[in-house]
């Protein structure tokens, strides 16, 4: 599991830029971190990184779901802090998401109509002065 420490936010956009480039169309990001820990921001340079505009990206919060366009599809941005892990389920993703489309998901739990099998995880949590990030891609092993 790759792990960095991020000392501010622009560090934490441009791992989510050099993220985003390693992600396929379908691929699904289910982020865990409390409150503040830097998931939408980590979310502007996931857009970035697919062409897209960061100044966009807003906390979906009370919207529950955002989506933005880019190179080649768009990107849903979903928080289910408001409707519980399982909370995917209701909001008929698997009919809105396209093959080219790419997810990120605030809050996730493991399951969901995500689009593909192509399924990683990032954990953002507070360290020091700004905070730690550990990620797994789906073709590596998962943390025990």
């Amino acid at each position: 599991m790759p792990e960095l420490f991020l000392a501010d936010e622009e560090a934490t956009e441009a791992l989510g830029e050099a993220l985003a480039r390693l992600t396929p169309p379908g691929g699904t990001w289910l982020l865990k971190g409390e409150l503040g820990a830097g998931k939408t921001t980590w979310t502007r340079g996931f857009l970035r990184g697919l062409g897209g505009d960061p100044e966009e990206v807003a906390s979906p919060t009370y919207a529950v779901l955002h989506r933005y366009g880019c190179a080649g599809g768009r990107l849903f941005h979903l928080d289910l802090f408001r409707t519980g892990p399982e909370g995917a389920w209701s909001l008929g993703l698997e009919e809105s998401l396209g093959a080219e489309d790419r997810l990120v998901v605030e809050w996730a739990g493991g399951g969901g109509p995500w689009p593909t099998d192509w399924v990683a995880r990032l954990e953002l949590r507070a360290r020091e002065a700004g905070r730690q990030a550990d990620w797994t891609l789906p073709d590596e092993p998962a943390a025990r």
